[in-house]
C-alpha cells in the first residue's frame, strides 16, 4: 500500500512540474510590477507568478507549522495537569482508605 502512495504522490509532482514548465513556456512575455512609486525590473510574468505560488505555499506551510507547534504546546501543558490531578486523586484515595 506504500508503494502505491508513493506511485501516486510521484506521478502527481510530476504532473505539476510538466504543468509548470508548460505555463513558463507559454507566457514568456516580460512583463514590469508596479508597486508604491517602485518598479520592477523586466521578467516573464510566468516568472512573477510561479514566484508568488511558491512563495503563498511556503507561507502557508510556515502558518501551518506554527499552528501546530501552538496547539502541541497546549496537549503538553494540559497533559502535565491531567497527570497532577491523577497524582493527587491517587494521594487522596490512599489517605481515604488509611483514615
Amino acid at each position: 500500500m506504500l508503494w502505491l502512495k508513493r506511485a501516486v504522490l510521484i506521478i502527481v509532482l510530476l504532473l505539476v512540474a510538466l504543468a509548470t514548465l508548460d505555463f513558463m513556456l507559454e507566457n514568456q512575455q516580460s512583463v514590469t510590477l508596479q508597486f508604491l512609486e517602485m518598479q520592477s525590473p523586466a521578467f516573464p510574468l510566468s516568472l512573477f507568478i510561479v514566484f508568488a505560488f511558491i512563495l503563498g505555499s511556503l507561507l502557508g506551510v510556515f502558518i501551518g507549522w506554527l499552528i501546530t507547534t501552538r496547539l502541541r504546546l497546549r496537549l503538553m501543558l494540559q497533559s502535565n495537569e491531567l497527570n497532577r490531578y491523577r497524582k493527587e486523586i491517587d494521594k487522596l484515595r490512599t489517605q481515604a482508605v488509611k483514615g
